[in-house]
């Protein structure tokens, strides 16, 4: 089990980086950031398609640091 320091961080591979860059980038295509950022509904879309893609439940702000 992970000590409560490592928790927060999240190890990347290449593969798991392209799944998240063209998760992105459909969130955006299909109009769930409006603005400079994505919505509720957008970042509740990446997580779960993120997840489904690549078995990684990592959580919001894991994927928005990266």
């Amino acid at each position: 089990m992970e000590s409560p320091e490592n928790m927060d961080k999240a190890s990347w591979i290449k593969e798991m980086l392209h799944a998240f860059c063209d998760l992105c980038i459909k969130t955006i295509d299909i109009g769930m950031r409006p603005n400079t950022h994505f919505d509720k509904g957008g970042w509740k879309y990446l997580l779960a398609s993120f997840k489904q893609q690549t078995g990684h439940a990592f959580t919001k702000t894991q994927l928005k640091n990266k």
